[in-house]
């Protein structure tokens, strides 16, 4: 009896360990400029219960120029609860921190510095969520960088516009609602990001 309850609880472990593996997601894409590389995109999401987070740690460098992003979300329900974005980069003047958190029914949203409230209730597409998901319904998302919703498109055949301030537009990529390239217009130039894994 002993032996029976020492297999089956050790098939249980395995069990719950491989359903915590499931549940959280790596998807890597190499950043290129003019076709060549120049860094790395590296997008985690992890579920939990009515919880989900979503890391995103970009790390580029271009000639001189060095950039290295962070964005943290996290989620309850699936509406965000708080967003953390930092980008560092080589050149002064160019650093930007933003958060983002839920307060009831809106958000106090917080940019180098700057606060300002958002009155949304609940945000429920991010740019972050755009790595894990095709926005198939979807009209619009929440920048946690910029700290302001930005117009989603659909071009047909699984890509979609995301409009920009100043009138850029990144073009996203998906293959049976899978993310597999993103065409990035940014201040260093046209870049493209390719998923590796």
């Amino acid at each position: 009896m002993k032996s029976y309850f020492r297999v089956l609880l050790t098939i249980v472990a395995v069990a719950v360990g491989s359903l915590q593996i499931a549940l959280a997601q790596t998807n890597t894409f190499e950043v290129r400029v003019a076709n060549r590389p120049v860094g790395t995109i590296e997008a985690n999401r992890k579920l939990s219960g009515p919880s989900k987070s979503i890391v995103i740690k970009t790390r580029i460098q271009v000639m001189l120029s060095k950039v290295n992003s962070d964005i943290i979300n996290e989620y309850n329900n699936n509406i965000l609860t708080q967003a953390t974005s930092s980008r560092i980069s080589g050149k002064s003047g160019e650093d930007k921190q933003t958060t983002t958190k839920r307060n009831g029914k809106e958000y106090t949203i917080v940019v180098n510095g700057e606060k300002s409230v958002l009155e949304e209730p609940e945000i429920v597409s991010c740019v972050a969520d755009l790595y894990f998901a095709e926005p198939k319904q979807v009209h619009r998302v929440f920048s946690e960088t910029l700290g302001r919703f930005l117009p989603v498109k659909s071009l047909g055949g699984g890509s979609y516009e995301l409009s920009l301030p100043e009138g850029r537009k990144n073009v996203y990529k998906y293959e049976n609602g899978v993310l597999v390239q993103v065409e990035v217009n940014h201040t260093f130039g046209k870049a493209v990001f390719v998923k590796v894994s």
